[in-house]
């Protein structure tokens, strides 16, 4: 990682997910679900300019063949405006049976604070670059996103991808004007386009593979910090067979739910994957995660407390290049 650990990277992907809920609803028909679907694209290109901070919960499992390898849960808030931003994110996560608990805190400079709490553990993360240290701002002043409702061009690609999948959207308007929207996917519903992209990725997923390098030995290092130890049997590699042949989509789900202004609010989402590895193999990997956002505007993170505490201080110069 480039002055990263993989707890941080934990929290990133936690604040990535969001809670479902569901209320009393009226149903309407077929085809207006995938024209609310669209209104929430359209909505939520222009919704981050408007969220200055917020709380993010979610939860996100893996299985593999049946067999649980990952789960994990969180909740993260944050909160940016100008040049001020900070970051507070609790976590849980089970890899393979080993499980671990933390917390971690930023203010946006270039220091952290890591809790371990399976542990009992406190850490002060020192050295850390823009990006792992909460700097997630620049964004807006370089540019980098456009913040306008979708073209006709835009439109017209999504449709056009969609194809007969319009039909399979369905929407549940709420009696406070919010909406549930839900897509459902079999394996004989995936259209051509997806899967001819699949092949895509599958191809050079073997191409990028196969110039891997091995771990960095800076690696050893971070495995000399308790929170780390203990995986060594749990190799996700391992435990994940990469897919290489007759990648194939089973079951895609996703559940959409927004406010009155097709804000998002919540999202629940699975998808089932089978392909054969290397060898022959053939694996099914299901994925499946729901959350929520909420105190949208209205969200102050938890500050670190450190009086009275043991803190150990860990250098992230000194794992420049794990990743």
């Amino acid at each position: 990682m480039k002055k990263k650990s993989k707890v941080l990277m934990i929290g990133a992907s936690l604040a990535a997910v969001s809670m479902f809920s569901v209320a009393a609803f009226a149903s309407t028909p077929e085809m207006d679900g995938y024209k609310a679907f669209k209104e929430v694209l359209k909505a939520n290109q222009m919704s981050e300019q408007m969220i200055e901070s917020a709380t993010v919960n979610g939860t996100f499992a893996v299985t593999l063949n049946g067999e649980t390898v990952l789960e994990a849960d969180g909740l993260t808030k944050f909160k940016a405006a100008g040049d001020k931003h900070s970051v507070s994110s609790d976590f849980d996560f089970t890899l393979k049976g080993v499980e671990r608990s933390g917390s971690v805190y930023s203010s946006g400079d270039d220091t952290a604070y890591l809790v371990d709490r399976t542990h009992g553990l406190d850490y002060q993360v020192i050295n850390l670059d823009d990006e792992h240290a909460g700097k997630h701002h620049e964004w807006k002043e370089e540019g980098d996103f456009d913040h306008r409702p979708m073209n006709k061009a835009e439109e017209a690609l999504l449709d056009f991808i969609v194809g007969d999948l319009k039909d399979n959207f369905s929407v549940v308007n709420h009696a406070d004007h919010s909406k549930t929207i839900s897509v459902d996917v079999s394996k004989e519903e995936v259209p051509l386009v997806v899967r001819l992209l699949m092949d895509v990725a599958s191809a050079d997923g073997r191409k990028e593979h196969s110039k891997a390098s091995e771990v960095p030995a800076e690696w050893e290092s971070l495995k000399q910090i308790p929170f780390f130890q203990g995986f060594e049997a749990a190799n996700l590699e391992e435990q994940l067979p990469e897919l290489t042949e007759e990648v194939t989509i089973e079951h895609m789900h996703l559940q959409l739910t927004v406010d009155a202004d097709n804000r998002l609010q919540g999202v629940q989402g699975k998808l089932e994957v089978s392909g054969k590895d290397k060898a022959g193999v053939i694996h099914r990997v299901k994925m499946e995660g729901e959350g929520g956002i909420s105190g949208i505007n209205a969200t102050t993170p938890d500050v670190y407390q450190p009086a009275g505490k043991s803190i150990e201080i860990i250098d992230a110069e000194a794992f420049e290049g794990c990743s």
